[in-house]
């Protein structure tokens, strides 16, 4: 019966996954030479994507760079801290985990996948 349940759940999940991707365009995310970036593509592909790749739970798309304007111009520091340390709303509930819930991360790892983030939503921005 708990496996009925579970799988009862994982359903339930992935259906609002797809109502919140339903009529958006799945960018092609860059790939950089840069091998910092290039590991920062790997981590942002296995942790961040899951929110930031269409916006998921309002997290900021890679692709709304009127969203990543601020966020960027705040200097990479503040990103950093908001990636390592997570973001708390006004209710105190996390809107973004530390370490955008993956606790394996190590802080340099966290720094990649910021770097490669910012420089997709760069490159994604000038190409539109």
């Amino acid at each position: 019966m708990s496996q009925l349940w579970l799988i009862f759940i994982c359903l339930y999940l992935l259906a609002g996954c797809s109502e919140q991707q339903q009529g958006q365009a799945i960018p092609d995310m860059p790939r950089f030479a840069e091998q910092q970036l290039a590991k920062g593509r790997g981590i942002w592909m296995g942790t961040c994507r899951n929110c930031h790749l269409l916006g998921v739970s309002g997290a900021p798309a890679v692709t709304d760079s009127d969203a990543w304007a601020q966020r960027i111009g705040k200097g990479k520091p503040a990103l950093y801290q908001s990636a390592l340390n997570g973001i708390k709303g006004d209710d105190g509930n996390y809107r973004m985990p530390p370490r955008g819930g993956n606790g394996r991360l190590k802080d340099e790892e966290v720094r990649q996948a910021v770097d490669y983030m910012v420089a997709a939503v760069e490159t994604l921005s000038s190409s539109n």
